[in-house]
């Protein structure tokens, strides 16, 4: 019996669900009894060669004396390029290392080796499968994973990777907002006009959703890829960091054990600030003097101090709203409710905000950190057939185009196009007697090619022979059910499909996909992971 279970790979925390006989979700237990998993990997003896991992809630507790082979938030960097300015920013203030790839992509350093977010995912994966094989007692090997809706195309095909990579076959990606729509029960409801506002640990997404007759159908999206309960986290830290050194003379950013300790305090008392107005944070030992002298650290949080560190990064929440709105020409007065999702909605100013954008309080939701992967389950379901009359049209997240020769950009697929979708364009050579000719592909919508995410080089060789613009081509981009673009084309004259090579690209190479895969199985049965 081949079953499918409902993933929401997390930046803080990850979680797996399926649906059960009767019908009902189910959110399936670690083995910690816990109901999510710290998205935590912690590598014992890295340094010496050893490859044994520990991941979750164990993981997490090791940060403090494995700080550097302590790896979290992975999901901010899977599908990203080294030189980012945002990848950047945040490697200032990791307790472990990032390298890049030999083709420019982030990677992490661990122990001396550096390895792909996609490999760190896929040991997440694989945690997620073992605990519903456990569960089910038989094998799993498919799911419904839920992504950021705002993932490009690269980020989406890594995701894919490290879900191969993990023994897991992925019968749809689904964004994150959709999920929380089905996990909330939107299908079951009236027909109603949802704004769905996912703030996780590390990414923030809006989907404008209409319900009507089990039909619910995104008619737009947008986000912030850098903005989550991790920033948060990091402002406070930066904050309290700067006060420490301004009083002891000692940077903590220069301890990473003493760096993860605070961060650990920083997490629990933000958590007792969504309900309570004051925290205490007690690190007994945290420093010492250049004399040896032993500093502890103990101090009183207050819910306002939270509030202004964090106000900056509350304000961005607006622009991805009005966006949104914006894409589907809609006020905020016209949607009927507001579906928060991601365990830092809990926290009173992101609740405040929202509110005020939207003229409304949001609707509550009990389980905002288990309701994404109830929608991946409830997905499954459907697809399988067993809940019947609910149909999901989603939208692509991000415009996408070519350019030619370095010339100007031309969008070929809108922002917030429903998927799967499929548009051309066509391009001609430039030159007599052209036989090849370079197509670069992007996402965004800057007029300036540079200025987009570029997503690869394509070049159509083996042309036939003629004069400058003679030799016409017609290009399609088709965007799967996932949002993952693919790229053909033909000749127009004869419909012949000429020689298509991705010369520059991003990712995984399907060698390298491979040497994962058997790497992963290998450790499964040795019960390295």
């Amino acid at each position: 019996m081949t079953r499918t279970i409902g993933i929401d790979l997390g930046t803080t925390n990850s979680c797996v669900a399926t649906i059960g006989a009767d019908g009902i979700p189910v959110i399936i237990n670690n083995k910690q009894g816990e109901t999510t998993t710290p998205s935590v990997v912690s590598f014992v003896d890295a340094a010496e060669g050893g490859s044994r991992s520990v991941i979750g809630s164990p993981a997490r507790r090791m940060a403090v004396t494995n700080p550097d082979q302590t790896i979290h938030g992975v999901k901010r960097f899977i599908g990203r390029r080294f030189e980012d300015e945002e990848v950047q920013a945040l490697a200032r203030t990791l307790s472990y290392q990032l390298a890049p790839a030999p083709n420019g992509d982030a990677w992490v350093r661990v122990g001396g080796i550096a390895m792909s977010p996609q490999e760190i995912s896929a040991l997440l994966l694989a945690e997620l499968r073992t605990i519903a094989e456990q569960h089910f007692t038989g094998e799993v090997t498919e799911a419904i994973i839920t992504v950021p809706a705002h993932f490009d195309n690269e980020q989406r095909k890594a995701t894919k990777d490290a879900a191969t990579i993990a023994g897991l076959k992925v019968r749809r990606l689904l964004n994150e907002p959709t999920a929380a729509a089905l996990g909330f029960g939107a299908h079951r409801s009236e027909d109603k006009r949802y704004a769905v506002c996912d703030l996780g640990g590390g990414t923030f997404d809006v989907s404008i959703v209409n319900v009507e007759d089990g039909l619910i159908e995104v008619i737009s999206t947008d986000g912030d890829l850098f903005l989550g309960g991790d920033d948060v986290d990091r402002a406070i830290i930066v904050a309290l960091v700067d006060e420490f050194r301004a009083e002891q003379g000692i940077d903590l950013f220069d301890d990473p054990t003493a760096l993860q300790r605070l961060n650990g305090e920083v997490r629990t008392a933000k958590h007792t600030l969504s309900e309570a107005t004051v925290a205490t944070m007690s690190l007994p030992y945290l420093s010492e003097t250049e004399a040896g002298k032993r500093i502890d650290y103990k101090r009183t949080f207050m819910r306002r101090e939270l509030e202004t560190w964090a106000a900056p990064l509350i304000d961005r929440l607006e622009a991805p709203c009005l966006a949104a709105l914006a894409r589907c020409g809609l006020k905020a007065s016209q949607v009927d409710a507001i579906i928060l999702v991601g365990g830092m909605t809990r926290m009173p100013s992101v609740q405040a905000k929202i509110s005020s954008i939207f003229g409304r309080p949001p609707l509550k939701v009990v389980n905002p950190d288990e309701i994404v992967s109830i929608g991946a389950a409830t997905q499954a379901a459907i697809l399988d057939g067993t809940v019947e009359g609910v149909v999901l049209l989603d939208v692509t997240s991000r415009a996408i185009g070519l350019s030619t020769n370095e010339q100007r950009y031309q969008q070929v697929i809108a922002k917030s196009a429903a998927v799967p979708t499929r548009e051309h364009k066509i391009v001609s050579t430039t030159e007599d007697g052209q036989r090849e000719l370079s197509i670069d592909v992007y996402e965004g919508e800057f007029p300036n090619p540079h200025d987009n995410r570029h997503l690869g080089r394509f070049v159509l060789g083996n042309l036939p022979d003629g004069r400058a613009g003679e030799v016409m081509l017609l290009v399609e981009f088709t965007v799967d059910v996932d949002g993952i673009l693919r790229v053909s084309a033909s000749d127009m004259a004869t419909g012949r499909r000429p020689e298509l090579r991705m010369v520059a690209t991003a990712g995984l190479s399907r060698l390298e996909v491979s040497r994962m895969i058997n790497s992963m199985a290998d450790a499964r049965k040795a019960g390295l992971v």
